[in-house]
């Protein structure tokens, strides 16, 4: 069993009906929030696949950890899952919906880590600027690292900036070692 094939087909077909019924934000809302649960709870997989809990209380289980008004596609996709026993798969098909859905709306998702909060003036410069470039909407996701000392890392699809004060000393310190070998 592949997991990886599985999981993308069902999240396609998960994406092909919310498309079709015109409420693929919703649904994205929905997965949106149960990876969270996921992340936030290590013990929402391990309960979903233990075969002593009851379908009907998986169920439960799934809409409260995708929300408190789950949107009837996302719904009926829990029961579908349930049925065919790919409960464990949950995680990664949400993930996948995630990236399928960023795709087709041209989302960015940007992190930013920082040694101390971003003021919001530069903020909103610097997601300004992002969207004029990648002609999309951003996902911004703020992170304080004060052990960063200075500056910024930013980290945006397969881009990654590391101008921190903190990689810099890194940088002069290797030098220095490996000059005075």
């Amino acid at each position: 069993m592949d997991i990886g094939i599985i999981s993308t087909r069902y999240a396609r077909a998960l994406f092909g009906l919310a498309k079709d019924r015109g409420v693929e934000t919703p649904v994205y809302q929905d997965m949106k929030m149960l990876a969270d649960s996921f992340t936030a709870e290590p013990g929402l997989k391990a309960a979903l696949a233990n075969p002593v809990i009851d379908t009907g209380e998986k169920e439960r289980l799934l809409r409260n950890a995708a929300g408190v008004e789950v949107n009837d596609a996302s719904a009926r996709f829990f029961r579908l899952v349930l049925q065919h026993k790919r409960e464990t798969l949950l995680q990664i098909i949400s993930l996948i919906y995630l990236s399928l859905y960023r795709k087709e709306k041209n989302i960015n998702r940007m992190y930013l880590t920082t040694a101390v909060p971003l003021d919001p003036v530069i903020r909103d410069r610097l997601m300004y600027e992002m969207r004029l470039k990648t002609g999309g909407t951003i996902e911004f996701t703020e992170k304080v690292r004060p052990e960063l000392i200075g500056g910024v890392v930013m980290r945006m699809n397969n881009y990654r900036l590391d101008a921190s004060v903190a990689a810099q000393l890194k940088q002069v310190k290797r030098q220095w070692m490996e000059k005075n070998r």
